[in-house]
């Protein structure tokens, strides 16, 4: 059982943290307002209005601001969660998103569009920093045991703060042209009160035992987060992890350049790239214009936006539940299998509506997209955790510094590129790439992700060679043990298992 304080820490550092991506969501239902006030700002200075290509090049800084930010932040991930440590490192970040969201508040009273932009700057910074730390803090404080289910929290919080951003932008809330600052500085309250709160909850017992080489304070935070009587297992369980750990650089230079690590490392990588994939950046960016083409009006759309976001959330939060009935490689596949299929009806529907003028097919494209959040939902969390999983203490920071940023550099790129290329080819065949991608994915990481739930790291390694060894000879059907021949097959009745045995 763990502590009061353990519970205490996971809340504070994950409502501090990761509910943080409320920044990425929250200037979407505003774009109108916020165009307007910058039009009118620009007027009182220069005394002419600003042509419509300088306004649209102005909201796209506020827009991509965020996601600069955010590759900023991944940046960051390695240098601030080893030198200073887990915990002390969100509060350094829990202090910048303080100032940031002051930026944001005092934006319009100080007619500057250049503090708003300024201030997402930093907010973007802070999300891409608690992608990495929050997970690996989470998991690493965590019991071996319930450690899977600790690291899906982060994403449920990132799923909260997603519909949560598009409740407060609309305009009956704080979404209107009063009260708009107070809505985009919101996260600075959360962020206050995990700087008053972190300072007193223990650091990782890993951190400070295998990077610090600190037993007593390691044990120390054990004795905090599970008590006396379980404290001294757990402190040798951590002694023994540490013994087999015999690297000590975890530099990036031989992160990728080591032939042991190259493997783990793509394998991470393609978990992400995947999931980037799937069109999630897309959906999310772009599903109030997709509601809109099924013919819904755009007041109507809105809110069916807020609904499906609702239903991500929901679908998130039986993560934690499943990750560990499951199995991350079962549900990392069954995610990806589904959103395909999710992303295949909604062409098919989207098609059917665009050529064959048939008006019953809005509903199909409605029920593809609530299909998506669905399934999307329940495996979102596991690229952002795996990684942890995948590398022992050294490199841990590393690799998920590294992983971070090829997220962020994914979703930045494919948010950048999909309008245009929808633009080009048309709604329907907008969708073709990340069907394409997806289809190669799931069948590379049918070969490749090993199972990581309960088990060393060594062990997972050596499955992952294994089975990279049986593609290099052309012999990919060795690549899959006995139990994973069926896995597939079996992979729906788990998830379903998973679901019955929580109603229960």
């Amino acid at each position: 059982m763990c502590t009061a304080r353990y519970y205490i820490t996971i809340l504070t550092a994950i409502l501090g943290g990761s509910a943080q991506f409320y920044s990425y969501g929250i200037v979407n239902p505003c774009q109108e307002l916020i165009t307007q006030w910058i039009n009118l700002t620009y007027m009182e200075r220069s005394g002419t209005f600003v042509s419509e290509t300088n306004l649209n090049l102005i909201w796209a800084l506020v827009v991509g601001s965020v996601s600069l930010g955010a590759l900023a932040g991944a940046l960051l991930v390695r240098v601030l969660s080893e030198r200073c440590g887990r915990r002390n490192a969100l509060i350094i970040n829990g202090i910048f998103n303080i100032i940031g969201a002051f930026c944001e508040l005092i934006a319009r009273s100080a007619s500057s569009p250049e503090l708003l932009i300024i201030g997402r700057f930093i907010l973007g910074a802070n999300m891409g920093l608690t992608s990495g730390v929050v997970p690996m803090y989470l998991m690493e404080l965590t019991p071996a045991k319930y450690r899977g289910a600790a690291g899906t929290l982060h994403m449920v919080a990132v799923s909260f703060s997603d519909w949560f951003s598009l409740l407060i932008g609309l305009p009956e809330v704080l979404g209107g042209s009063n009260w708009w600052p107070i809505a985009f500085a919101l996260p600075g309250i959360p962020a206050l009160a995990l700087c008053f709160i972190l300072p007193f909850c223990p650091e990782s017992p890993k951190y400070l035992l295998m990077t610090r080489g600190n037993r007593e304070a390691a044990y120390d935070s054990i004795v905090a987060l599970v008590g006396e009587k379980q404290a001294k297992p757990v402190f040798n369980e951590l002694i023994r992890e540490s013994a087999r750990d015999k690297s000590r650089s975890g530099s990036f230079w031989e992160l990728f350049t080591s032939k042991k690590l190259r493997l783990p490392l793509l394998v991470s990588l393609l978990v992400m790239v995947a999931q980037q994939f799937t069109g999630c950046t897309a959906v999310f960016a772009y599903s109030t214009d997709m509601f809109i083409n099924a013919k819904l009006d755009p007041q109507t759309a809105r809110y069916a936006t807020l609904a499906i976001g609702v239903v991500y959330f929901l679908f998130a939060c039986s993560a934690p539940l499943l990750i560990d009935r499951v199995g991350r490689r079962p549900l990392s596949l069954f995610q990806l299998i589904a959103c395909l299929i999710a992303l295949s009806l909604l062409t098919l529907f989207t098609g059917i509506q665009q050529y064959g003028q048939a008006t019953w097919a809005s509903y199909g494209t409605i029920g593809a997209l609530v299909l998506y959040m669905c399934v999307y939902g329940v495996g979102s969390p596991i690229p952002w955790m795996i990684t942890g999983e995948l590398f022992n203490q050294h490199f841990r920071s590393t690799a998920v510094t590294v992983s971070v940023f090829v997220a962020y550099l994914m979703a930045t790129i494919i948010s950048s590129a999909y309008l245009p290329f929808q633009q080009m080819v048309g709604v329907t065949f907008s969708y073709m790439p990340f069907i394409v991608v997806s289809s190669i994915s799931i069948v590379v990481l049918y070969f490749i992700l090993p199972e990581t739930k309960n088990r060393d790291v060594n062990d997972i390694v050596n499955e992952a060679r294994a089975r990279n060894h049986s593609l290099s000879v052309g012999m990919p059907w060795n690549a899959v043990s006995q139990e994973g021949r069926t896995e597939m097959k079996k992979l729906l009745d788990d998830i379903s298992e998973g679901y019955s045995s929580i109603s229960n």
